[in-house]
């Protein structure tokens, strides 16, 4: 992780910290994480989902792909879809 990164996730907990009560969170908080090129198993997850999902819970992903979090009868098509963009080395567009 660089300084910048750490310097934004440092950021994100102390924003986090420091909401007022009463205001409106975005509904959909923005997360990242470093994934193994093999299977998609987390290998790092950003602060900011330790913060919104607590340590022990976000720390649980780490023995797990990201395909356990895609539904099953979607998983093949998931597969495919990333495998494409991997291929084409480009994210552009939407994924399953």
């Amino acid at each position: 992780m660089t300084v910048i990164e750490r310097k934004r996730s440092a950021d994100m907990v102390t924003d986090a910290g420091n909401a007022t009560p009463g205001a409106t969170q975005p509904p959909h908080p923005c997360f990242w994480a470093v994934l193994d090129s093999e299977n998609l198993n987390f290998v790092f997850v950003s602060t900011s989902l330790h913060v919104f999902l607590g340590k022990e819970r976000s720390s649980a992903t780490m023995s797990k792909s990201l395909y356990d979090y895609i539904h099953p009868e979607e998983a093949n098509d998931a597969r495919r879809d990333l495998a494409n963009s991997f291929i084409s080395k480009s994210f552009v567009g939407s994924s399953t």
